[in-house]
C-alpha cells in the first residue's frame, strides 16, 4: 500500500473518506484529540471501535482547569489556540460539532519584559540596550526589527520550500536539521541577549530548549502563520473552553469509550491484534483487526511491545523522540492588583513567563498562570502540588507586589508527570527528520497517530493531532 502524502490526506477528506472493507473491529489507545477523531469517523461508518483511555475523562492535552477555581474561573492547561488560516481539520470538526471561536488570550498582550527586575516594554529596548546586554549593532533595534534580522529574513532565504503549503525536506532544510538553534542565532549574530529576547516569541514551540532544538523544524514552523513573531496571524480560542471539543466528539462515541483502562501490551499475529489493559484490579485483553495507537511515545514507553512486531526503526524512534518539558502554575486572586490591563511579562528568573489568564474579566477575581519549560520546569516538576504553588507565589511577588496578600488558592500541571502523557509536545531536536517517517508508519495491524506522527516537523498542534486521525483512516481503507 502507498502512504498517503499531506495533499492526499486532505483531498482525500474533502472528497468523503472511503470505506472500510475487512475490518470489523478497531481499537484505539487514547481518547485525546486524534483517537477520538478516529472513533468518531469509524463509528460513522458503522465499524465497531472500542477506545481505551487512561485517564477518566477525555481530551488528551486539550484539558481546561475548572476546578478549584471560584466563581466560574477556568483556565487552559494544555492546548491554547487555533488560527482560520492553518487549522483546517480543527476548524472543521468545530463547525461540525456546532462549537465556535473567539478571540485568543494571547493577542494584543500588554507584553512586558522583565530583566535585572526592571519592566521593559518591546518598543523601549534601546533605552535599556546597557542593562540588557545587546551588542552595539543591536541597540538601536526594535524587537520587530531583531526578528526580521535573525529570525524571517535569514529563513526566506533558505528557499520557497521554507513557506511551501506541504513539507518538502529539502538538503537545505536537512543541513539547518543538523544544527540546533542557538547555533543558528548565533551564527547570524545574536547576541545572548538578542536571542534572550526574541526567544519568547517562540517559546512555545521550543519548549525552552534552544541548545538542542532543531533548526530545521524552528525555521519552518517561524516562517509561517503559526508563528506567534508574525503579527498577521488570527489567533483564536474556543469559545468555552479548549475542552470542549473534545467532550463534543467524546459524547457522539459514548458508549464506545472505557475510561481508567490504561494499556499496558500491545501484540500482534498474522490473524490479529491484541491489546491488554487494567480494569480496576484485574487484566483485560481484547482482540481487533487493527490497532490505533494515539498516545505519546513518551507515554508508549511505558507499554510491553515485546510482541507487537514492531520495526528496530519503530522501536528506535519511539525512545528517541523527546517531548518539552512544560510545568503550568495557576494562581487565584481575590482582584486584579497589577497595572496592566492584559498582563504578560516575560521574565529572567526561573517563573518564566507570568500572564494573566482570565484578561477578558474585568472585575472579581482572576488567575495569574506562570508557564514555566525546560531546566525549570523540570526543577518545579520534581516539586509537590503545594510546594509548586508557594515557589510561584515567592517568585511573583517581587515581580507584581500584593501576590501573597491577594492569592487565594492554586492549581498546577507538571507534563513530565503525567505518566501515560510524558511532556507536552514533540520537542524536535537535531536529527528530528530522521524519525519523522518512522514515527507515523504502520507496522503490520498497529497504526499510529497523534501530533508526533504528523506531516509537519513539528508538534504541539490540535490540527495536527485530527490531520493523523484521518491519515490513518485512509491507510486502514487500503486506498
Amino acid at each position: 500500500m502507498t502512504r498517503p502524502t499531506e495533499r492526499d490526506t486532505r483531498t482525500t477528506f474533502d472528497n468523503g473518506l472511503p470505506p472500510l472493507s475487512g475490518i470489523e473491529h478497531v481499537i484505539v489507545v487514547g481518547a485525546g484529540l486524534a483517537g477520538l477523531g478516529a472513533a468518531y469517523e469509524l463509528a460513522k461508518q458503522g465499524t465497531r471501535v472500542t477506545v481505551l483511555e487512561a485517564y477518566g475523562y477525555p481530551g488528551g492535552r486539550t484539558r481546561t482547569l475548572r476546578t478549584p477555581f471560584s466563581d466560574g474561573l477556568r483556565t487552559e492547561a494544555g492546548a491554547m489556540t487555533v488560527t482560520n488560516e492553518c487549522d483546517y481539520y480543527t476548524m472543521h470538526y468545530l463547525g461540525e460539532m456546532g462549537l465556535e471561536t473567539e478571540p485568543s488570550d494571547l493577542i494584543d498582550t500588554d507584553f512586558r519584559y522583565c530583566r535585572n527586575g526592571t519592566r521593559i516594554r518591546p518598543d523601549k529596548t534601546a533605552d535599556n540596550a546597557a542593562l540588557l546586554g545587546l551588542n552595539p549593532d543591536e541597540r538601536d533595534l526594535t524587537i520587530e526589527e531583531m526578528v526580521a534580522k535573525y529570525v524571517r529574513t535569514p529563513n526566506k532565504e533558505i528557499g520557497p520550500e521554507i513557506l511551501s503549503p506541504t513539507w518538502n525536506p529539502s538538503p537545505r532544510l536537512l543541513e539547518l536539521d543538523r544544527l540546533s538553534v542557538r547555533e543558528v542565532l548565533e551564527a547570524r549574530g545574536a547576541s545572548a541577549a538578542a536571542i534572550g529576547l526574541i526567544e519568547p516569541l517562540f517559546l512555545e514551540m521550543r519548549g525552552g530548549e534552544l541548545g538542542s532544538a532543531s533548526a530545521m523544524a524552528w525555521a519552518r514552523y517561524e516562517s509561517g502563520p503559526w508563528s506567534l513573531s508574525d503579527t498577521d496571524t488570527q489567533w483564536s480560542k474556543i469559545k468555552g473552553g479548549t475542552d470542549m471539543l473534545a467532550r463534543a466528539l467524546a459524547d457522539k462515541v459514548a458508549d464506545r469509550i472505557r475510561y481508567q483502562a490504561p494499556v499496558v501490551r500491545i501484540a500482534q499475529d498474522d490473524r490479529e491484534a491484541r491489546v491488554t489493559f487494567l480494569d480496576r484490579n484485574r487484566l483485560e485483553t481484547l482482540t481487533a483487526d487493527r490497532v490505533i495507537v494515539t498516545a505519546p511515545f513518551a507515554g508508549m514507553r511505558h507499554i510491553n511491545l515485546e510482541m507487537a512486531r514492531l520495526s528496530q526503526e519503530k522501536h528506535a524512534t519511539i525512545r528517541r523522540m523527546r517531548y518539552a518539558s512544560g510545568t503550568r502554575v495557576f494562581l487565584q486572586m481575590r482582584r486584579q492588583f497589577w497595572p496592566e490591563k492584559q498582563l504578560m511579562l516575560s521574565t529572567d528568573r526561573p517563573i518564566g513567563t507570568i500572564r494573566d489568564a482570565t484578561p477578558r474579566r474585568p472585575d472579581g477575581r482572576k488567575i495569574l498562570e506562570c508557564w514555566l519549560s525546560g531546566w525549570a520546569s523540570q526543577a518545579v516538576a520534581s516539586m509537590g502540588p503545594e510546594q509548586r504553588i508557594d515557589f510561584a507565589l515567592g517568585e511573583v511577588e517581587p515581580l507584581l507586589p500584593g501576590a501573597r496578600e491577594n492569592f487565594e488558592l492554586g492549581a498546577s500541571i507538571a507534563w513530565d508527570n503525567e505518566r501515560y502523557i510524558g511532556g507536552m509536545y514533540i520537542l524536535p531536536e537535531r536529527g528530528h527528520h530522521e524519525l519523522m517517517e518512522h514515527a507515523r508508519r504502520p507496522e503490520g495491524r498497529i497504526h499510529f497517530a497523534g501530533e508526533h506522527t504528523a506531516y509537519e516537523p513539528n508538534g504541539g498542534s490540535m490540527n495536527y493531532a485530527l490531520e493523523s486521525a484521518v491519515r490513518v483512516l485512509i491507510e486502514l481503507s487500503g486506498t
